[in-house]
């Protein structure tokens, strides 16, 4: 060891990898601290993790057009609505606050 750090080798100092949620990564960097290579972890947004789950609450949106489609014809000629509106609305409002707030993570 004393070769090794006489030849410009320096000792390396780990550190535990993060655990992350969905949609982010831990990315480590290195730096050199007192004569030691020290390992750090920064966590990140993952963009395909991030961008898939978006693609999927996109096709969930798409997945209920139906019922805002029969809820509209129903009404234009008079007949009940088939399905609760204002819990559809509040549903799919959620889904779409989720698809911007992950959007933003990417941007």
């Amino acid at each position: 060891m004393a070769q090794l750090r006489d030849a410009g080798f320096l000792n390396f100092v780990p550190t535990e990898q993060p655990q992350t949620e969905t949609g982010f990564v831990a990315v480590d960097s290195f730096a050199v601290v007192d004569g030691y290579v020290v390992q750090s972890w920064e966590v990140k947004v993952d963009p395909v993790a991030t961008q898939a789950r978006i693609d999927e609450l996109k096709a969930g949106l798409a997945d209920s057009d139906y019922k805002v489609t029969k809820c509209y014809e129903a009404s234009l000629v008079g007949d009940s609505l088939p399905y609760d509106i204002a819990e559809l609305h509040r549903e799919r409002q959620s889904i779409r606050d989720e698809i911007n707030r992950l959007e933003a993570l990417i941007a």
